[in-house]
């Protein structure tokens, strides 16, 4: 610090005072142990006219100090030697009282660190502790970067007006932006200040004078120290001097870079502090939250339950899609976009998110005004997804049970040992004494959602029909009515399968037995819908579309429907073989064509565009090659039904 006059007596005996009144530098330094720093007063001047002195004072570091007072009386050589030994001890007594005051400001500012938190307090600390650690410095400010901005912004200061606070550069710019930037120390005099500060904007130069009074002091110098955290750049520290002390030096410099190191310090164990504090609520919250859904699943409310309660506790609005319910379906565009849906994410219908597991999906949650999900949004959508995913796997569940009960007696009853008189009949539905039929219908992508989703949009438009089940990938639908209700049933069929298609895109094809007397004898009407949906499989198969057969439907083709799939491949095979081996389908497309127009020789040449001896020419060839005679009934009747069969 600077000496005012005549405030430090040295020297005080009978024949001489002694007093300092200026020194160019400051005595105390903070390196090493005070036994390691070796003064040398070379020499002391003094005139006994002017009644004052000077001494060249040497010591390691930085450089010479020169010091100047005045004499009071005799100045004689004993009290030369007593001064230069008195500037000496004043040079050790400064140094260690200078070592002690930058220790206790240590111990002090751990102190204060372990005492809070709070990242601004702490800063601040620190950023105080440094001036008083550091007694040259005047004036300072501690910033901090903002990777969104990409800017320096203050967060604390000594020694300047709120103004600091507007200060904020950009990387690169000024001081402070050199030095987070390069994150190398140092200490600029005024005029490398000057050049180091030639890009800072108007903006934030007005700031900074306003903040500092830079305008008016020109011998000032400053120190700028990076704040870094295992090479993670965190902001910077910067302290000028004004007034007239003497020049930082290399020991203040490392000073202030060790208070820099505490500030990276405290700003990780604030950031640490902070973050598990936001951990701790965060799974709070997950718990709190968890537990709602929880109870919510206990009391095995029903979806609509859990839906309100998700839009309560996000206060949006909440759609949800379910899969298995047609009701809820979105236009058939939007439907096609839900499909293509496996994880989260935002469409022009909003944000969706999938409810299911990892081998199937149940429905849909949609949210109109909403772009990303928040940490806690995400966390109470993913406990109602659980929610709504066990609800359906409930579902699921339970009409499994009902099914295999419902399979159970329908075994019973196509095996002739149901009981006559059962209560489950009349839970069902079923009368034992009305005519009974059974409908069958196979999914040609079959997957138990899919057919509990059949079930119940088939149960949409039939609400009286209950008795329906699974079997497999097939759907049994056992049904009482007379004739002309099995008649009123396949027209509404029809409707009920296209509405299916539209939304669903999953073909179907059934089969219709006929109706017999009373429910004892569904064994039969269950194997003829059997009969007539192998035949509906074969045309929905063939002409990609849904098709309904009854078994009056199937003509002669009841003739062939207890025979195997073999052994009427084997048939054809047997007929048509020498047709099926030649490379040109020719003739095998000109006996089709020559059965289908009832072996008419004029309409068929017409149908194949070809001339009618072409014709007689092709048919002679063919009969060789089949061994038959096209015009002996038997041989006709053969190729006709190996033709039918094959088709």
């Amino acid at each position: 610090m600077f000496l005012e006059k005549h405030t430090e007596l040295i020297l005080n005996d009978d024949n001489c005072s002694f007093y300092i009144y200026g020194a160019t530098k400051e005595w105390s330094l903070f390196y090493g142990r005070p036994c390691e720093i070796q003064p040398d007063l070379k020499g002391v001047h003094w005139d006994k006219k002017q009644q004052c002195f000077s001494a060249m004072l040497y010591i390691p570091e930085p450089n010479e100090c020169i010091v100047q007072g005045i004499i009071f009386g005799d100045f004689t050589d004993y009290d030369e030697k007593f001064l230069v030994w008195q500037l000496e001890k004043t040079f050790y007594q400064k140094t260690l009282i200078r070592q002690r005051e930058q220790k206790l400001a240590i111990i002090q500012l751990m102190g204060a660190m372990n005492s809070t938190l709070k990242i601004k307090t702490l800063l601040q600390t620190i950023m105080d502790f440094a001036i008083l650690a550091i007694p040259v410095i005047d004036r300072g400010f501690l910033m901090l970067f903002n990777p969104e901005m990409e800017r320096l912004y203050t967060v604390a200061s000594a020694g300047v007006t709120e103004r600091i606070f507007d200060y904020a550069p950009q990387l690169g710019e000024g001081m402070a932006g050199y030095t987070f930037q390069t994150g190398v120390s140092g200490i600029y005099n005024y005029q490398e200040t000057l050049e180091i500060m030639s890009n800072v904007t108007k903006l934030n130069l007005d700031a900074l004078m306003e903040a500092a009074h830079l305008g008016r002091i020109e011998n000032n110098t400053s120190m700028a120290v990076p704040i870094t955290f295992h090479e993670r750049k965190l902001g910077i520290m910067i302290v000028h001097q004004y007034t007239n002390k003497r020049a930082f030096q290399q020991s203040d410099l490392r000073l202030l870079e060790s208070f820099a190191s505490q500030a990276a310090v405290a700003i990780r164990n604030a950031e640490a502090y902070e973050e598990i504090e936001r951990l701790n609520a965060y799974f709070i919250k997950q718990h709190d939250i968890h537990q709602i859904f929880l109870k919510l699943s206990l009391q095995n409310v029903q979806e609509l339950k859990i839906i309100q309660t998700t839009k309560e506790l996000l206060q949006l609005d909440v759609q949800y899609v379910n899969l298995a319910d047609r009701k809820t379906f979105l236009q058939l565009a939007e439907m096609n976009k839900l499909s293509a849906i496996k994880k989260d994410q935002l469409i022009d219908i909003g944000y969706v998110f999938p409810i299911g597991n990892e081998k199937e999906t149940f429905g849909y949650l949609i949210f109109q005004q909403l772009e990303e999900l928040t940490s806690q949004q995400r966390m109470i959508i993913e406990n109602a997804a659980m929610s709504l995913t066990l609800k359906s796997l409930q579902i699921q569940a339970a009409g499994q049970t009902i099914f295999k009960e419902r399979f159970e007696l329908f075994q019973q009853l196509i095996s002739g040992r149901a009981p006559l008189v059962d209560s489950r009949y009349d839970e069902l539905g079923l009368d034992i004494k009305k005519p009974t039929f059974v409908v069958k219908f196979k999914l040609k992508q079959f997957s138990h959602k899919n057919s509990m989703q059949f079930i119940q949009h088939v149960q949409q438009y039939f609400k009286d029909q209950h008795f329906i089940f699974t079997k497999r990938e097939t759907v049994v639908w056992t049904l009482q009515g007379d004739t002309a209700f099995r008649q009123k049933i396949k027209q509404q069929l029809t409707q009920a399968i296209i509405s299916w298609v539209q939304f669903y895109h999953q073909q179907v094809a059934i089969g219709i037995g006929d109706v017999h007397d009373h429910l004892l004898m569904v064994a039969q009407s269950a194997e003829e819908s059997k009969q007539a949906l192998r035949q509906a499989l074969r045309h929905t198969q063939k002409e990609e579309a849904v098709t309904i057969f009854g078994y009056e439907d199937l003509g002669i083709n009841r003739l062939f429907s207890k025979q195997s799939e073999e052994e009427l491949g084997q048939f054809v095979h047997d007929i048509l073989a020498p047709l099926y081996k030649l490379k040109d389908e020719t003739l095998l497309t000109t006996l089709r064509c020559y059965t289908h127009q009832d072996r008419s020789i004029s309409k068929t040449a017409s149908t194949l565009h070809i001339h009618q001896n072409t014709l007689y020419h092709r048919l002679e060839k063919i009969e060789q090659l089949l061994n038959r005679d096209l015009h002996n009934p038997a041989h006709y009747l053969e190729i006709h039904l190996a033709l039918h069969l094959s088709e």
